[in-house]
């Protein structure tokens, strides 16, 4: 990792998510392969004991991407507890948290930034 980047944490909880993890992670890879110029990256996926393939898909995404970090609840503690468990493991100067259900789209990931170079503390989006 270069030094002169600014380090962004993406926390991602879920939950039984194994259908979407790869779309997930392809569109965010994209995303963040164009900001590569003045951001790394560090995706933390917060599995809330997903009784699914999840965790299985995830192990394997970490061993193949170093950029990924995963982290397995022994049981289900809640969608809060995820969050706030990504963050506190969160490294990078910026935490962006998404859903993998793409609920909240990657290509956002750019606007988010922007604002919080703006001066924003807190930037987050409305589902309309």
């Amino acid at each position: 990792m270069s030094e002169n980047k600014t380090l962004i944490t993406l926390v991602v909880p879920v939950l039984n998510e194994e259908e979407n993890i790869p779309t997930f992670y392809r569109r965010v890879s994209k995303v963040m392969a164009s900001l590569s110029v003045e951001y790394n990256y560090e995706l933390i996926f917060t599995d809330n004991h997903s009784s699914d393939r999840t965790f299985n898909i995830l192990e394997q995404l970490a061993a193949d991407h170093t950029e990924i970090r995963v982290i397995r609840f022994s049981r289900n503690f809640g969608y809060q507890k995820s969050i706030y468990t990504g963050y506190v493991h969160a490294r990078g100067e910026v935490a962006i948290q998404l859903d993998c259900d793409l609920q909240d789209p990657p290509e956002l990931i750019n606007e988010f930034l922007r604002l919080w170079k703006d001066g924003y503390d807190v930037v987050y989006g409305v589902r309309v």
